[in-house]
């Protein structure tokens, strides 16, 4: 029997000693820059008690949260966290237990039904309990859950160069630019605050996840104006190299399809007619007669444009585990022939992207329990209105996750490409600014 992978438990190195150091310094900072009030009588005011202030969700993020590394791939161990989102126009008129349902990704059927009951879902800055509560307009969305981050790679995020006004750094694949669904230590953003302490960056422009390559961020708001305002001039411009199947044609190719969403919960997208307008130019640099290089200028910024402009032109990106499957047709999605029904394509792909890559399964037992407590009224006991995390159980006991193995990821699903020095085996893209 061949022994178990050895698993890095962190902090214990020196290296790890200069990390609880920073992040140690970051947290003093935090206290600085945000103190907590107190009132007449001398107590803390809760951190959530203002509905009306707009939160940064990394003024949130814990500081020390454990974590650990098994071949590679850093987990991070679950915690509580409070997701906040605006009513959409699409959810307007709709069911708030309906929305939950059909919104968000690995939702239990009944999960959001008993979270509600539960009194965990805000609307409005009240707690609400109804679960035949109908979202309206600008309604402001809060719901408190177990987060658990989706694992990345354990690579550095390396620092490029560095002004007053400028931080440049070098993305590593697998971490998303910002918070996003299951991320946001797991972020570049949110790496940077952690264990850097680096407060108050404006994301200039972004890369993929599972996409490295240069990132710039303003260091302040005018910065931030006059970047913006040069790139609307022209004054400069973002190049991209891209590693595709096949062989690319030799004139230059200029894709100007409309994209869309195909799966709202996990950002994935498509083109389609009613989508948003976007344009690619693609030119040929090299290929030996199995794959391509292929310089990209994009004139818009749509997500996964280039990924699904790729597709759509027959010559998706190698290494590409979302487009460059089968799922999307024998063609995989070449000219947006799919060979199936769009919704049937929309679970297929759904569904393919979820047991390939995270291996996670429904377990019977909570299946069972959540439908149980689902059809109870009165057994549920609400919980007290601003219950902040350091008070509630490390345990989820409505948690789906909570009662899954550790996920299992494969390393080719967080790795989009390799490091731009090397050409093997997946998607390069490299930021170039003239």
């Amino acid at each position: 029997m061949s022994s178990p992978p050895a698993i890095d438990e962190k902090p214990t190195s020196p290296e790890s000693s200069e990390q609880l150091e920073k992040v140690e310094k970051a947290e003093k900072r935090k206290n600085r820059e945000s103190p907590e009030k107190s009132d007449s009588s001398g107590s803390k005011r809760k951190k959530y008690e203002d509905p009306n202030k707009k939160v940064d969700p990394l003024d949130e993020l814990p500081m020390r949260v454990p974590f650990k590394i098994v071949d590679g791939i850093r987990h991070l161990s679950p915690y509580w966290a409070c997701y906040r989102t605006r009513t959409k126009g699409r959810w307007i008129g709709r069911n708030l237990v309906e929305v939950f349902s059909g919104e968000f990704l690995s939702a239990n059927k009944n999960y959001a039904k008993v979270a509600c009951k539960m009194g965990r879902i805000y609307v409005n800055g009240v707690q609400m309990t109804d679960t035949e509560y109908v979202m309206k307009n600008g309604d402001r969305l809060e719901h408190w859950a177990h987060r658990h981050e989706h694992p990345v790679r354990d690579l550095p995020i390396r620092i490029i160069s560095e002004t007053d006004d400028l931080l440049v750094v070098e993305k590593p694949p697998s971490l998303p630019v910002h918070t996003c669904g299951q991320y946001a230590i797991h972020t570049v953003l949110g790496q940077l605050r952690v264990n850097e302490g680096r407060n108050g960056l404006r994301v200039l422009h972004r890369l993929d996840r599972a996409t490295s390559g240069v990132l710039l961020f303003a260091k302040n708001y005018e910065t931030d104006l006059e970047f913006k305002r040069t790139l609307k001039k022209g004054e400069w411009s973002k190049e991209y190299i891209c590693k595709v199947d096949g062989v690319f044609p030799d004139d230059e190719i200029i894709c100007e399809q409309p994209i869309g969403p195909l799966v709202i919960s996990m950002g994935i997208q498509c083109v389609r007619n009613d989508g948003k307008d976007a344009k690619s130019r693609f030119r040929k640099l090299w290929s030996d007669g199995t794959h391509s290089v292929v310089q990209v200028h994009i004139e818009t910024g749509r997500t996964h444009q280039i990924r699904v402009h790729s597709q759509f032109l027959g010559h998706p990106i190698v290494g590409d585990q979302l487009y460059n499957s089968s799922v999307w047709g024998p063609t995989k999605g070449r000219n947006a022939e799919y060979g199936k029904p769009f919704d049937e394509l929309c679970e297929d792909v759904r569904n393919t992207h979820k047991s390939q890559n995270w291996h996670e399964a429904p377990n019977p037992e909570y299946e069972q329990k959540m439908e149980s407590l689902a059809s109870k009224n009165d057994e549920i006991i609400v919980e007290p209105v601003g219950l902040l995390p350091e008070n509630r159980p490390e345990r989820d006991e409505i948690c789906q996750k909570s009662l899954f193995a550790l996920s299992q990821v494969r390393n080719t699903e967080v790795v989009l490409q390799n490091r731009t020095s090397r050409m093997g085996g997946a998607k390069i893209a490299i930021v170039v600014f003239t």
